[in-house]
């Protein structure tokens, strides 16, 4: 089994709905061919370095998964007809792959995202906390210099 990652821009004015039935039909497509999705990143609305169809905006979508040669011929082919897909473009990562260790290393890297977004949240938390105690050391001192006065 070979490892792909594909990349297409599809037209930004086309509807939500539409464009979830886009991922729909790709992500049909490669579980229909045995294959593993391993990421389907959405990265959004950005800007076109030149005109595509005379758009200059495009909405991106990368793709990381596993399958044989058939599969990216029929996603490719789908995409050639779908007027609402602008570009697209397919680059093989792995020649060979082991889909179990790829799974483990994907689980791997998300409970590693998980603990870092806990701990960012725990940070976080722990610098309000602290800045909110200023404040109120701040207000007690201002307090007790009116006093003074």
């Amino acid at each position: 089994m070979r490892r792909y990652e594909t990349i297409f821009i599809a037209d930004p004015d086309i509807g939500e709905q539409e464009r979830e039935q886009i991922f729909g039909k790709t992500k049909d497509i490669v579980t229909g061919f045995a294959g593993y999705m391993a990421a389907f990143d959405v990265w959004g609305t950005r800007k076109l370095a030149y005109d595509i169809k005379k758009k200059n905006r495009g909405y991106y979508v990368r793709m990381d998964y596993c399958g044989q040669g058939a599969m990216v011929d029929e996603v490719e082919r789908s995409f050639r007809i779908d007027d609402r897909v602008l570009k697209y473009m397919t680059i093989q990562l792995d020649p060979d792959v082991d889909l179990e260790k790829l799974k483990v290393e994907l689980a791997q890297k998300e409970e590693k995202a998980k603990a870092a977004a806990a701990e960012g949240i725990a940070e976080k938390k722990a610098g309000e906390g602290e800045s909110s105690g200023r404040a109120v050391e701040d207000d007690e001192t201002e307090i007790q210099d009116e006093d003074d006065e």
